[in-house]
C-alpha cells in the first residue's frame, strides 16, 4: 500500500484556526525550506519528522493570530508560494499545507477564504468601525 499525504486547515469564525498535517511530504526537505514539518514550533501540538511520515494538529485562538501571509521559498530554480500564520509571542511562521506546498493559486484561494473568515466585520458594522 502506498502511503499518502492528508493536510487540512479548518477555519473557526471568532474561535480560530486548527492546521492538520500527516504522512510523508516527498517535496519536503528541511534543508531547502526555512520551516518544518510541523508548520513552526511554538507548542501546542506540532508535527513529526521531516518527511518520513508522523504529521500533527495544532489549534491557534482567534486573538493570538496576528496576521496570514504568502510566502515564496526557492526550491533549486522553483519559486514555491506557501501560507503561513503569525503566531503572537511566536518567533516562527506556522506554515500551513508543509508538505504538499499547493501551487500559487490554490494558496492565493485558500489566503482569501482564510482572511474573509477571521477578517470578515462584525454585522450591522461597518469596515471603519464607526456605527
Amino acid at each position: 500500500m502506498r502511503p499518502h499525504t492528508s493536510e487540512s486547515l479548518l477555519v473557526l469564525r471568532g474561535l480560530g484556526v486548527q492546521t492538520r498535517s500527516q504522512g510523508p511530504g516527498y517535496l519536503f526537505s528541511s534543508r531547502l525550506l526555512p520551516f518544518g514539518p510541523a508548520g513552526g514550533s511554538g507548542g501546542g501540538g506540532g508535527g513529526g519528522g521531516g518527511g518520513g511520515g508522523g504529521g500533527g494538529r495544532r489549534f491557534i485562538p482567534v486573538d493570538k493570530v496576528r496576521d496570514v501571509l504568502i510566502n515564496e521559498a526557492f526550491l533549486g530554480f522553483e519559486v514555491r508560494y506557501y501560507l503561513v500564520i503569525v503566531v503572537e509571542g511566536e518567533e516562527e511562521l506556522v506554515v500551513v499545507f508543509p508538505r504538499l506546498l499547493p501551487g500559487r493559486r490554490t494558496v492565493e484561494a485558500v489566503w482569501r477564504g482564510v482572511r474573509g473568515c477571521l477578517y470578515e466585520p462584525e454585522p450591522g458594522r461597518r469596515v471603519d468601525g464607526k456605527g
